[in-house]
């Protein structure tokens, strides 16, 4: 029997009749939703157009599914119970089917309509094909996973083994919100972030991360392992918050996939597994998915969250707190106008206009492409200063610098456009990561964004000090000299080691200001020798007595 003879073996039935008839094919419960859905799938009309954009979805092949389950199995699970909290077309609800012996009821909860309809399709077509295959009870729901009521599967798991598997939305609420997307949890800061943090983005947060962590708090007390494709990010941030929330996990374990092969985009995700228990494991141990090599263990070691404990506990005296203060570069969120090159002598803007404004509000300016080499003497780029801390008024631009002031009102569409609540209630064409650091003379920089993280040294140009773009963090001194020795102690092999061991090559911003400011400088300089840092006694001792006379600064900073 094909699925088309099936279906039209049911459709002079009644709803209720050609319901009871089809679980019997495959164990579908409900299979027709209501009178509609019955014509709709039955004229073969149920597969729309797929919409990744608003639902953030990335379907789950068939092999990758079934090796999942496999890996599962081989560790020794086997679920009596499956749910799939956003089961999409269903691939990992057919590999389990084909994989574990043991279950005896699915859930698969999924949005989208058209998937689901896709799912009921292809589970006929799996029974059919396979009669003698044991049924089982499948439950598929059309609707919301942040609307579902778990509670009620709860109730009927009665002790029974659960594995919670599948490909939860590779996406934000922020992205979503923006879309206009019904997919999104209740507004509800879930992550308990305040202030500031909230504001400058700290309270965004993954989509895939709040199901897990739904999943996670619904199973507690039960038998169950987790067994979730997510943005290495996601991972993280569960460990993380793992010393706070303690959830009772007995291990949790990364498996690293190639998601360009698999999915075909660019970004580090994995398998992310956790066997739920008594337990209250701090440290995830990642692997590679396809060899099963181990490749780090990350997590908390005492106080401290790191990308690699082992590394870590042979650098972990240098960890502690900065006696100097760093400070991320110039946020202005307005590029195409705040933003210059200089060509033939003229200033241009973004927009390629020429700009005649007064030399002093401009700047040199490096991004983190430009933080490439030990001493940094030339700029491709300016930026216009427009404050030296983001509360000062910029009216006064309009009598000491006309020029500019005329430039800025003439381009004030883009700049009043700016988005972030930040620059709510400020000054008009105020800055942000702007004070008294930031015309430091001498600078050791460093991008946040790369992998690789070097130091670099930083000189004025032309008489002027050097800005930052936001992306970039550095070390503000008077003294050529102390910045020297900074930079060169930062680049020596045993604080580059230690960096490393804090460093999660994946994320979108490898280095921020809270890693910068764990560096201690005092114990940094009790344990290495000057010998190996390249310095002078002179230059070194220099430094030190710098060091205990280092005192932070006011802080207008408001980003890591």
């Amino acid at each position: 029997m094909t699925v088309n003879s099936c279906l039209d073996s049911v459709s002079h039935l009644s709803l209720a009749l050609a319901n009871v008839r089809m679980e019997e094919f495959c164990g579908i419960s409900c299979f027709f939703d209501g009178t509609n859905d019955f014509r709709t799938i039955l004229s073969d009309d149920c597969l729309l157009q797929e919409r990744k954009d608003e639902y953030g979805d990335w379907q789950t092949n068939m092999d990758l599914a079934l090796a999942i389950c496999r890996l599962m199995k081989k560790q020794g699970v086997s679920p009596r119970v499956l749910i799939e909290p956003t089961c999409g077309k269903g691939h990992f609800i057919l590999a389990a089917l084909q994989t574990f012996d043991s279950i005896e009821e699915i859930y698969g909860i999924e949005i989208y309509k058209p998937y689901l309809d896709c799912l009921k399709l292809s589970i006929l077509q799996y029974f059919l094909d396979n009669p003698s295959a044991r049924k089982i009870k499948i439950n598929l729901y059309h609707q919301n996973v942040f609307d579902f009521d778990f509670a009620s599967i709860k109730k009927l798991i009665n002790s029974r083994e659960v594995l919670v598997v599948g490909n939860p939305p590779w996406v934000t609420n922020s992205t979503l919100g923006e879309k206009h997307s019904d997919n999104l949890p209740p507004k509800t800061n879930f992550k308990k972030k305040k202030g500031l943090d909230a504001i400058t983005g700290k309270g965004n947060f993954d989509i895939a991360e709040y199901i897990c962590l739904q999943m996670i708090d619904f199973l507690i007390g039960e038998k169950a392992n987790l067994a979730l494709l997510v943005k290495n990010s996601v991972a993280k941030n569960i460990v993380y918050e793992q010393r706070r929330v303690r959830f009772p996990i007995n291990v949790i374990e990364q498996y690293n996939i190639d998601a360009k092969k698999e999915f075909n985009v660019s970004v580090a995700a994995s398998l992310l597994c956790m066997n739920l228990g008594e337990k209250i494991s701090l440290r995830c141990q990642v692997r590679d998915f396809y060899s099963l090599r181990l490749v780090q263990e990350y997590g908390w070691v005492d106080n401290c969250f790191v990308a690699d404990t082992h590394a870590y506990n042979q650098h972990r005296y240098m960890d502690g707190k900065s006696t100097l203060t760093w400070w991320s570069g110039v946020k202005h969120d307005c590029a195409k106008i705040m933003e210059l090159v200089l060509d033939k002598g003229r200033y241009l803007n973004g927009l390629g206009q020429v700009v005649d404004i007064e030399e002093e509000r401009v700047y040199p300016l490096l991004k983190s492409s430009d933080i490439t080499n030990d001493v940094l003497t030339s700029t491709r780029k300016y930026v216009i200063i427009t404050q030296k801390t983001p509360s000062d008024d910029t009216k006064w631009l309009a009598k000491a610098c006309p020029k500019t002031y005329q430039y800025l009102m003439e381009h004030a569409a883009f700049l009043d456009e700016r988005g972030s609540s930040i620059y709510h209630k400020r000054p008009r064409f105020c800055l942000f990561g702007i004070g008294d650091y930031s015309f430091k003379k001498y600078k050791v920089v460093v991008s946040g964004l790369y992998k690789h993280v070097h130091f670099s040294l930083v000189k004025p140009i032309n008489g002027k000090p050097v800005m930052l773009d936001d992306t970039c963090y550095s070390l503000g001194f008077d003294e050529y000299e102390n910045a020297l020795v900074a930079q060169r102690i930062l680049n020596c092999p045993e604080v580059q080691s230690f960096m490393r061991s804090l460093l999660f090559l994946d994320s979108k911003r490898v280095v921020n200001k809270d890693l910068l400011m764990r560096i201690d400088w005092l114990n940094i300089i009790g344990h290495i020798r000057k010998e190996n840092v390249g310095v002078s006694a002179v230059a070194w001792d220099k430094f030190v007595s710098y060091l205990s006379k280092s005192v932070s600064p006011k802080q207008f900073y408001l980003f890591s």
